[in-house]
């Protein structure tokens, strides 16, 4: 429950136990302002008592120089770290529930035939006798499995590059999204732009941690877009082990060079979140970890789960939509 005229609550340390267990003042949490100007304070010491609060948490509140600790933001995704790892989520979702197991699917119809003697029509005629049926099809055994290794091969390749090439085009969509939630009004986008943003250099960006992943997926994708000697020797350079072999002849397709795997994918997905983090960190001096739970909106999430708890049980309001 939320008091109608919430810029009304009050706090009484003595008086908690009277509010009841379905007010927010009950677990220390107090709104203020109306609307728009709504905000939130928190008596940590009602709240640890109530609802627990992790040391960390805690260390940071008792900095506070007032009774109430006010969240530093309204709400989550205020902070540019979270906007980013919300984003990064979509696309790592996407990739482990949709489109990998599709890929895999569809690689997995992609099978060898087999063939038995007594099928043959020669051997039906009379042409052949049993021996020579039997080495027929096992010829024709082998070969149609071969070419089916060979199909699923190229079509893996294929496949992972298209994929490839839309991870890195959405990451990079993404951080032009955070540069203009934070003023930048260019209508062009690279690299440089991004090292530079907030008066930082190529050299601060480089050596956070996560860059080399980053650094590895553009290099990929440069690559698979331009498949020119270039960008190859580049790749071969920064990165030998994710191509299959050091000799190119330019123009011909850079997605059967590449080593795809899952294992690559998902060591570019954990170093863009580690480099998120820290980009965040540097440029907009945020913590990932403090991000996560200083805000308006975490606190009312808490608190309000525990209010639905107690009034709903067994979740059949969820049940009855």
């Amino acid at each position: 429950m939320e008091n109608a005229n919430s810029s009304r609550q009050e706090r009484n340390i003595d008086r908690y136990d009277d509010f009841d267990v379905v007010d927010t003042r009950y677990y220390g949490l107090f709104l203020k302002g109306h609307d728009k100007s709504k905000y939130v304070l928190i008596d940590p010491k009602r709240f640890q008592k109530v609802l627990a609060l992790p040391d960390e948490m805690k260390s940071i509140m008792d900095k506070r120089n007032t009774p109430l600790f006010r969240p530093a933001k309204k709400s989550i995704l205020d902070y540019n770290v979270n906007f980013l790892l919300q984003k990064l989520g979509i696309v790592i979702r996407g990739w482990n529930n949709e489109q990998k197991p599709f890929i895999k699917r569809f690689l997995s119809e992609i099978n060898g035939s087999e063939y038995h003697f007594s099928d043959d029509d020669l051997f039906q005629s009379g042409i052949l006798d049993t021996d020579e049926a039997i080495d027929s099809a096992r010829m024709k055994t082998w070969f149609s499995h071969s070419y089916a290794e060979f199909k699923r091969s190229n079509l893996f390749s294929s496949l992972y590059a298209q994929y490839f090439h839309q991870m890195a085009s959405h990451i990079d969509a993404i951080l032009l999204q955070l540069l203009t939630r934070n003023g930048y009004e260019g209508d062009k986008f690279n690299r440089n732009i991004l090292y530079a943003f907030k008066g930082k250099n190529s050299e601060n960006v480089r050596s956070l941690g996560g860059f080399t992943e980053y650094d590895k997926m553009y290099s990929i994708w440069n690559f698979l877009k331009h498949n020119s000697l270039s960008t190859f020797i580049s790749l071969r350079e920064d990165f030998p082990q994710v191509l299959k072999t050091h000799e190119y002849e330019q123009g011909n397709l850079a997605c059967f060079l590449i080593n795809f795997s899952d294992e690559l994918i998902a060591s570019i997905f954990s170093g863009m979140k580690l480099f998120f983090e820290e980009y965040c960190r540097l440029v907009f001096g945020e913590n990932a970890k403090e991000a996560f739970w200083n805000s308006d909106e975490y606190f009312l999430a808490i608190v309000r789960n525990e209010i639905d708890e107690i009034n709903d049980p067994m979740g059949l309001r969820f049940t009855l939509l």
